[in-house]
């Protein structure tokens, strides 16, 4: 499992000092952030907690750079808030929460900050002091994603507290859903550069899926065509990385001067770029003025930022502290995926007003701002992910058809189409040729039917297999159905199929040496008797029921009806013979059959009737002629 945390708070508070205190590693890169003193830019680091070896993501906390910031905590498990003691609850400091609590990251830990100045400043009074801001603090996290967030003392000058705060934050990240692997990669780019000898390379936190080196990529939303050629996490050259985790990726066949923040780079047709896409929306509520409709906003999500027109959908404005839905008009194509997050500001005088979560990526067209339809579509795209919602609805209904799945998933056409498309891309469910079942499904599925055939294999361990229309009845399968599913588990492998009978690829008939003696005298029986057969009545008498099953059930007697059973050998050489005849003479009758075979008119009927069965030979009037089966041959 991999995790990224991330800063976040007031300038000047002292995240990137804290961030050095932790890790090691200095995240202000840029001359003129030591210059200044100020983060400007995205800092990256790492730690070890525990045993695991989390990414950090160092922001810059002044208000002239939160677009820069909004870059960076987009793909963070965690959140490392910080608060400096010595000033309290600040600006960004609210501004910064506002925008962890819009992107619903999943909690974090509160470092209260330069401790030490406080100490220094009111001497024995410092605890009192401490502990005002620690409710101030408190008072201003309640009701939002960390209103039990721990709250930790510390000073990265001293180190006091520092192990404290780690073991915070790994307690945390014990409590932290993973990222989940779905097969479907995409790495939104906060970073761009090259090195020599190696060209272009890009940094960001992979979610979705793994890539691994060779992986063939695209650049979305320009939709360039690149390979990835080496990886590395932390400054280790990795095969494959993993979700979850900051990711150096060395692409080729992009340029540089190709790429930019904002970019992702995705698996192959994972994701692709949009200039319109709905959404559910929250106002804050010390936005100030209500959202009107086609208002020009700044929109982030991912590491992207792009002017865009949010059209106010079933209401004339969203007013502060209430949530509505919009359709997004961008100036320039994003790539998103539904259920990615975003904030929203207002280009002059910046200012976050709210953020929400991206329910369609591809609406194709423009709504009609106040029809009933597109709002109840937008509630019930809210409600959850399609392809969720669509799952749910196929535990319910299998097996079943995916056209009547897909009627009564109470989703437009498009939305049912693209949520089944997400399920088969996670391997989530099973296709047959007319019904489709859920991966849980399925797998039940083969269970019984392998305990059948492994139970009836126990109860007749001489029979080459369970018959296939048994297993069907005691399976209670539609006839398709049945089919459809024996076709796929002889396909894999798991089962195995021959003359009707089913059976487990490990099954094998064991006979003793009676049995095998008792076949051998049945066998010399039939050598004597050559074309004058036996019936299957005295060859169960011979061997008993079950002998005589298998027999037949390996090939190696040939029942034509219940008087006449051949050995496999004697029945391939009298059925070449009738062929023969009738292909040299167009015409056989069984006179004619019994003169060829000097045997009597017994058994040369029912090896014309048996061919005729088989669709070899066809009767007209009292004669045989080649069957259609055996046309041209």
């Amino acid at each position: 499992m991999m995790y990224v945390i991330g800063t976040a708070g007031h300038v000047d508070h002292g995240k990137s000092s804290l961030v050095k205190a932790l890790t090691g590693i200095d995240p202000d890169r840029l001359a003129e952030e030591k210059e200044r003193e100020m983060t400007i830019d995205l800092g990256f680091a790492w730690l070890k907690l525990g045993e695991e070896e989390v990414g950090v993501v160092d922001v810059p906390g002044h208000r002239d750079f939160i677009e820069n910031m909004l870059a960076g905590v987009g793909g963070i498990d965690l959140a490392l808030f910080v608060v400096a003691a010595d000033e309290g609850v600040m600006p960004q400091t609210r501004e910064h929460l506002a925008i962890l609590d819009l992107l619903e990251v999943q909690g974090g830990v509160v470092a209260l900050t330069k401790t030490d100045l406080v100490e220094q400043a009111n001497g024995p009074a410092a605890s009192d002091w401490l502990e005002l801001v620690t409710l101030d603090v408190s008072e201003e996290l309640a009701g939002t994603v960390l209103a039990d967030a721990p709250i930790v003392p510390v000073s990265a000058r001293t180190g006091q507290g520092l192990n404290r705060l780690k073991a915070a934050l790994l307690e945390r990240l014990a409590a932290t859903t993973p990222r989940l692997d779905s097969g479907r990669p995409r790495l939104p780019i906060d970073r761009v550069f090259t090195l020599a000898g190696f060209g272009t390379i890009v940094t960001g936190t992979l979610i979705g899926g793994s890539l691994q080196s060779g992986d063939a990529v695209e650049i979305q939303p320009a939709g360039l065509k690149g390979r990835v050629r080496g990886l590395q996490t932390h400054k280790t050259k990795l095969q494959v990385a993993r979700p979850g985790s900051r990711v150096a990726v060395n692409l080729t066949g992009v340029n540089k001067e190709e790429v930019k923040r904002g970019d992702v780079v995705a698996g192959p047709g994972v994701v692709r770029g949009t200039v319109l896409l709905d959404a559910s929306y929250r106002h804050l509520s010390d936005a100030g003025d209500p959202l009107q409709h086609n208002e020009e906003v700044k929109l982030f999500t991912g590491a992207a930022e792009v002017v865009a027109h949010a059209r106010v959908l079933g209401a004339q404005q969203v007013k502060p502290g209430e949530r509505g839905w919009l359709q997004l008009a961008l100036a320039e194509p994003v790539a998103v995926s539904r259920g990615d997050h975003f904030i929203m500001r207002r280009p002059s005088p910046g200012q976050t007003l709210g953020g929400g979560q991206v329910l369609d990526p591809h609406p194709g067209r423009r709504h009609r701002r106040f029809r009933p339809e597109v709002t109840q579509r937008l509630q019930t795209l809210a409600q959850g992910a399609p392809a969720d919602l669509l799952r749910q609805k196929l535990l319910r209904l299998e097996p079943v058809s995916l056209a009547e799945l897909l009627r009564q998933a109470n989703l437009d056409e498009k939305t049912a189409l693209a949520a089944w498309n997400d399920l088969v891309a996670a391997g989530q469910v099973v296709s047959l040729e007319e019904h489709v079942l859920s991966r849980q499904g399925w797998g039940r599925l083969v269970e019984r039917i392998q305990a059948a055939v492994t139970d009836y294999q126990r109860e007749f361990p001489l029979r080459q297999g369970m018959p296939r229309e048994e297993l069907r009845s005691r399976l209670r399968l539609p006839a398709a159905l049945f089919s459809q599913v024996i076709t796929r588990l002889v396909g894999d492998g798991q089962l195995v199929e021959q003359q009707a009978a089913i059976y487990t690829p490990d099954h094998e008939v064991r006979l003793s040496d009676a049995q095998r003696s008792q076949i051998e005298q049945l066998m010399r029986r039939f050598e004597l008797l050559g074309v004058n057969s036996l019936s299957v009545k005295e060859c169960k008498a011979a061997v008993g029921d079950e002998l005589y099953y298998l027999l037949v059930g390996q090939g190696r007697l040939r029942p034509l009806n219940e008087e006449v059973v051949y050995t496999a050998a004697e029945y391939d050489k009298l059925t070449a013979a009738v062929l023969a005849y009738l292909r040299q003479h167009g015409r056989i009758n069984a006179a004619q059959v019994r003169d060829l075979f000097s045997t009597s008119r017994r058994y040369a009927i029912a090896l014309l009737e048996h061919l005729d069965e088989l669709r070899l030979t066809r009767r007209v009037g009292d004669e045989r002629v080649i069957g259609k089966m055996n046309n041209g041959q």
